[in-house]
């Protein structure tokens, strides 16, 4: 076991380790050992304005943490739920223009009940506004 004997009052202090190996602190070097004197910086005091920093609770900190994690789970719905919402956008603007593309007669369905078909001139109109849609939800 190793022993130790430290000064704590003393203004220098001296180290230095015996024939058996064991370590030792002195305010005094030992008499006929080669001892290093050790330079000690003591801290300065708190002055009473600066006051030690809150250490808070396991409890805040769990609160806090739980906090964190709700937020970014909550900017992650967030996230998806726009994510969702481009992908369907996307889907249904190529789709439509998928339809479009077709020669085939499309129609509308008026308030009577009534078939309204799209003129040509109105086709590239409304394919034209979907490839817009397309380019700016489908990435």
């Amino acid at each position: 076991m190793i022993a130790a004997q430290v000064a704590f009052a003393a203004d220098d202090l001296y180290k230095w380790v015996d024939e058996k190996g064991v370590v030792h602190y002195s305010d005094t070097p030992p008499a006929g050992k080669a001892a290093k004197k050790l330079e000690a910086s003591p801290q300065p005091p708190l002055d009473n304005t600066q006051a030690p920093p809150h250490s808070r609770s396991w409890q805040e900190q769990l609160q806090d943490s739980n906090e964190r994690r709700f937020r970014e789970g909550k900017g992650q719905q967030e996230q998806q739920k726009k994510a969702q919402e481009a992908e369907s956008k996307c889907r249904q603007a190529r789709n439509a223009l998928e339809s479009l593309k077709q020669e085939r007669p499309l129609y509308r369905v008026g308030k009577d009940g009534e078939r309204i078909y799209m003129e040509d001139g109105d086709r590239g109109r409304f394919a034209e506004n979907w490839q817009k849609q397309a380019d700016t939800y489908c990435r």
